[in-house]
This record gives structure tokens, C-alpha cells and sequence, in this order.
């Protein structure tokens, strides 16, 4: 039997002494003679000790790629390059996993991060869930949205979609899983939307903003339906629904800001209603009170009839006053509350916790809009139901105010930031951008389009013609 040929030794690196024993280099080897492989030979910290590891390519160019990683990754003290059983592991389904984790990580709201898991359930692992990440490549790509575009009709959906794409892409390339070199996304074109002359992609078209006369008009069926008159149990589970619409039209909060409301988030001597948390309900799991978006607290004015009209007589209810309480008392009692979860706050230790975010068990607090049933702030599916009730009683019994079934609970924050805070009020738009709690480039892309002034000049002076 012929005696197996020595491989050669074409390139070696620097001197190392990682496990203490004796000195060893990363070294590169051509095929023996008669062989055509390559390898990598270099050692590896596993299960506690420095182990001797090899790694195999079918050509020069690529061990030699190799070799430079694996220098790279000792002087760097990063991951080694994996091997090919390791890279099958790493599937997309495998990186759609460590996405997940790393939004946790990072800290996303759980309603942000069952968004992305529903995406990744329904049009990316069908489509390529098995593919390996290093192979990964546009062709791909285009397959996850070929699969969302039989779902997803919308611009906006498509674009959240490739989001996540470039998302994991970004990732994958972080970990070390996909070469930097390969962008898997590079040609992915998903069309242009078509938009107005002088807006963005991101602008609420007017026909959107619901007017004030049938905001108005939403309030007051609210109030007759869900208040002490109303008939439908449904309905008077959520006895302050009118309250809310006016907090919402006028105030323009979010509904998961709505739902978080406290007593102690009222300010009566300011005017004010502070903006401090969100109520989020996850799916198949309990709700809490969390961080408000984008974790910016913010101040927002509402008018004085509903803060002390409508919004004071539950404060009172919640504190267990009587309804001829003096609202000086009220807002006595209200600081000394916030003071007493500051107090306890600063005996924690903890530099994230303030009056405001305190834990405290939700069936302990003070909600302004509670589910009677349950004393908790209302599930958003329940909430909607009942708001489309009080839509088509509207629509039954004043028709001349009906609201547009094209306009959803949430555009009442359009309202406010349009109809009333800009126009009604004269505020700026960075005015405007503070009590939504909204950066300024945010509230400009969604209300704002350039010529629009010149526009209704011009219209005002044909009129005259």
C-alpha cells in the first residue's frame, strides 16, 4: 500500500499561546499529492478547553478567505467561522428566531413584536423557512413576497413586510451568518406607490380626518348608549365611551394611551393630562400597563368642560370622594397619591422607576376607562365592536353627522392634530408634534403638503370670478 502523501503547508499565521501549553499558529494547507482539498487548520475554545479544529475548502481562493476569518476572529477574540454541519443549522427559520429574540432584547412592545412573529409565520417561513442563511439570496427574497402579496394588498403592507426582510438581513450579517458582500435584498423591488403632488407616502389624505361636528356626534350617541340610561348591557360596560371619544378627538391620544389613563395622570390645576404609559393586551395573555411609544412622556391640554365636566366627577368616584367635593381637595389628594409612589419609587433604588410607572396591580388602580365587567381597562376587540355600534346608530338617527366607514377609531388623533390643535387653536406644528408625543419630521409627513396654502388661495379666487 502506498504511503498517503504529505499535505503542503502554503501559508501560516501569527505565534499564539492561548491555552498556556505550547505555541501553535493558524496554518493553511494545500492538497496532497494526488488530492485536490484544502484546509484550515487552527484550534477552538470548546466546553472549557482549546481543542484542534479543522476546516476544509474545495479550492485556494476559498481556504485562503477562510484562513483570513479565522485570523481575524482569535485577534478579535469574535466567533469563529462555522463549520458546514454548523451552517445547515442556520436556516432562516433558525435566524427568524434570533430576530424575535433580539427584539426582546432590545426592548419592543409586545404588540411590535407579535406583529413581526405574524409576518414571519405567514409569508416568510412558507416561502424559504428551510433555506440556508448563507445561501441566502434575492431570489428568495422575491419568493416571501410573491407568497404576501396574495394576503397583502396594501403599499404599506408590503412595505412592513420587506421590513422584516431587511430587518433579519441586517442580522444575519451582524451574527456573521451571511457575508456582508451578499445583500439578498439588492434589486427587491416592490413598486411605488402613487401619492399627491407636494406629500408623502406617509400623508393622511384629508377625506381621512373626521370633522368635529361628527366627533361630536360620536360622543353624545356614546354618552346615550353606554351611560346610566343605556339598554344594551354590551354597551353600559363601558360607561365613560363618550368621555373617551372627546380624550381621544381632542387630546389625540393613541387608544392604548387612552386605556392607561390614571386619576393621578390628571393635572387639574394645569389644564393637562400627562401622557405617561400604554395599556397593551398581548394575544392569549393578560394586559399591563407599559412604557408609552417611543418612551416620550408628554403634557396634552384638553378643553375645560371635559376636564372638569366629565373627567373630574370620576376622579372623585376613584379617590371616594362625594360629588360637592371642592377640587382644591382633589387635587390634594391627587399629588399626595403621586408623592407616596415617588417615596416608594426612591426606596427601590432603581433609576427607572418614578411616581408614574410604580408597579402596582392592575386591579388596585385608578383607571378613568374600565370594562365594568372585569375593572380593567377594555380589550381592543371589544372596543371596537362597541365602537362600530355606536357608528351605525349615528348613521340611524343622524344621518346629517354619520361617520365614514373609511375613517377608523384611531383617526380621531388626525382630528385632533389637525382640526383642532392646528387649526382650531393656531398651534405650530412642533407644538402640535409635543402633545402628540410625536417627532416634528412625523406630524410634517402626515399632515402637512407643500402648496397646499397656495392651493385654497387660489380656489378662494375663483369663487369670486
Amino acid at each position: 500500500m502506498a504511503a498517503r502523501g504529505k499535505s503542503t503547508l502554503l501559508v501560516q499565521g501569527r505565534e499564539r499561546r492561548t491555552d498556556g501549553g505550547r505555541p501553535w499558529r493558524v496554518r493553511l494547507y494545500g492538497p496532497a499529492p494526488g488530492g485536490t482539498g484544502f484546509k484550515v487548520q487552527f484550534k477552538t475554545f470548546v466546553d472549557d478547553e482549546w481543542k484542534r479544529t479543522i476546516r476544509r475548502a474545495s479550492s485556494e481562493a476559498e481556504a485562503r478567505v477562510l484562513f483570513s476569518a479565522v485570523e481575524a476572529a482569535l485577534d478579535t477574540e469574535q466567533s469563529i467561522p462555522a463549520g458546514a454541519p454548523e451552517k445547515t443549522r442556520r436556516t432562516i427559520a433558525a435566524l427568524a428566531q434570533e430576530y424575535i429574540t433580539d427584539s426582546e432584547q432590545r426592548g419592543r412592545t409586545v404588540r411590535t413584536i407579535q406583529g413581526r412573529e405574524s409576518r414571519i409565520n405567514a409569508h416568510i417561513l412558507p416561502a424559504i423557512g428551510d433555506v440556508i442563511v448563507s445561501k441566502w439570496r434575492i431570489e428568495d427574497s422575491r419568493r416571501v413576497m410573491e407568497k404576501g402579496s396574495q394576503t397583502i394588498h396594501s403599499m404599506r403592507g408590503r412595505e412592513d413586510l420587506r421590513g422584516v426582510l431587511a430587518a433579519m438581513r441586517k442580522l444575519a450579517w451582524r451574527l456573521g451568518w451571511l457575508d456582508r458582500s451578499i445583500d439578498p435584498l439588492d434589486g427587491l423591488e416592490i413598486g411605488k406607490s402613487t401619492v399627491l403632488h407636494g406629500a408623502t407616502t406617509h400623508y393622511v389624505d384629508p377625506r381621512r380626518r373626521p370633522e368635529t361636528r361628527q366627533v361630536l356626534a360620536m360622543a353624545a350617541a356614546a354618552d346615550t348608549l353606554c351611560g346610566a340610561d343605556g339598554t344594551e348591557p354590551l354597551l353600559t360596560r363601558l360607561p365613560l365611551f363618550g368621555t373617551k371619544i372627546r380624550v381621544a378627538g381632542f387630546g389625540g391620544l393613541r387608544l392604548g394611551e387612552q386605556n392607561a389613563l390614571r386619576a393621578i395622570d390628571v393635572f387639574f390645576d394645569r389644564g393637562y393630562i400627562q401622557v405617561n404609559g400604554s395599556w397593551t393586551t398581548p394575544r392569549h395573555s393578560v394586559g399591563f400597563r407599559g412604557p408609552v411609544k417611543n418612551h416620550v412622556l408628554h403634557e396634552v391640554p384638553l378643553p375645560k368642560s371635559l376636564m372638569h365636566g366629565e373627567i373630574l366627577p370620576r376622579v372623585k368616584r376613584l379617590l371616594g370622594f362625594d360629588a360637592n367635593t371642592s377640587l382644591q381637595r382633589v387635587i390634594n389628594a391627587l399629588e399626595d397619591e403621586r408623592q407616596r409612589r415617588a417615596d416608594l419609587a426612591t426606596a427601590e433604588a432603581s433609576a427607572r422607576l418614578a411616581w408614574w410607572n410604580y408597579p402596582v396591580d392592575p386591579l388596585d388602580e385608578q383607571w378613568l376607562f374600565v370594562d365594568t365587567a372585569t375593572g380593567l381597562p377594555v380589550k381592543p376587540e371589544m372596543h371596537n365592536a362597541r365602537w362600530h355600534v355606536i357608528r351605525q346608530w349615528v348613521d340611524e338617527h343622524d344621518p346629517d353627522n354619520a361617520w365614514p366607514k373609511t375613517i377608523v377609531y384611531r383617526n380621531l388623533r388626525h382630528h385632533a392634530a389637525t382640526k383642532w390643535f392646528h387649526d382650531e387653536l393656531g398651534e405650530s406644528w412642533e407644538v402640535v408634534a409635543q402633545y402628540l408625543g410625536d417627532k416634528l419630521t412625523t406630524v410634517l409627513n402626515h399632515y402637512v403638503r407643500a402648496g397646499e396654502d397656495a392651493l385654497r388661495e387660489s380656489v378662494n379666487r375663483l369663487e369670486s370670478m
